[in-house]
């Protein structure tokens, strides 16, 4: 049986690694609007800017998506069978 945890952690990783780089294109396209651009003041690394910062904020995107798909995943998994 596959581990119900790591799909959800590798779906919402692959999920938000992708909703950045479609940020990334939007703030590129539209400077002062985009979402990575509201973003940055109150990220500690810099996240958009060069491509240094764009892979920092790409992989910092990756890291999240992965730690909250793993937490939903365990989440859901202890009360399905709690609930089932």
């Amino acid at each position: 049986m596959t581990d119900f945890w790591k799909v959800h952690a590798f779906s919402l990783a692959t999920t938000l690694g992708v909703a950045y780089i479609s940020c990334a294109i939007f703030d590129v396209l539209f400077p002062p609007f985009g979402l990575l651009a509201a973003l940055a003041p109150a990220s500690p690394w810099a996240i958009s800017g060069s491509l240094v910062a764009f892979l920092t904020g790409f992989v910092l995107f990756i890291v999240a998506g992965f730690v909250l798909g793993a937490l939903y995943g365990i989440v859901w998994g202890f009360w399905s069978k709690r609930l089932g």
